[in-house]
């Protein structure tokens, strides 16, 4: 990895190069393609901006900080940086999910000594229902079918022709 560090009307300090090399390393273990970094450190009069840009083989971050301290500005960005590369690796393992090779679910079941099979992604579960002729009815016999007392479920609707409906479902 490339680090390219340049200072406007500041001189950069071993001590500010060291605090962006450790933690570009900590950047570099997240995303390990990464190919060059520059970190831009800027003085004007009470402020101390810290720029640094972090460039992969497929992502491009970037971050800014404004502080009164050079240290803490370096510091504050390259966090803000760290944070972003994680949200970046978190989306990456959530984008391929629990059932890609390198998954729970192949490895638990290549653990006990048989080959991995092709696993399906989860799908929603589907209860099969029979169709049950519903009846269309009045509102007064719609009340009276409803204050019928019994444990089962009643769903009670307005249809698009202005009916109402009572579905019960089948014992």
């Amino acid at each position: 990895m490339k680090i390219e560090f340049t200072g406007r009307q500041t001189q950069i300090s071993k001590e500010v190069r060291r605090l962006a090399e450790r933690k570009l390393e900590k950047i570099a273990r997240l995303l390990p393609r990464m190919t060059r970094a520059h970190v831009i450190l800027t003085a004007d009069k009470h402020r101390q901006v810290a720029e640094v840009s972090v460039h992969s083989r497929n992502l491009d971050l970037s971050a800014v900080e404004v502080t009164t301290n050079l240290r803490l500005s370096v510091s504050k960005s390259m966090d803000k940086l760290l944070r972003q590369a994680q949200t970046h690796r978190a989306k990456q393992r959530d984008h391929r999910g629990s059932t890609s090779a390198r998954g729970p679910a192949r490895q638990k079941v290549a653990s006990r000594g048989r080959q991995a099979p092709d696993l399906p992604p989860e799908l929603p579960r589907v209860i099969r229902n029979r169709r049950r002729a519903v009846r269309p009815m009045t509102l007064d016999e719609a009340t009276i079918e409803m204050e019928a007392r019994t444990e089962r479920m009643r769903v009670l609707y307005r249809r698009v022709d202005g009916r109402l409906e009572l579905i019960e479902p089948d014992a």
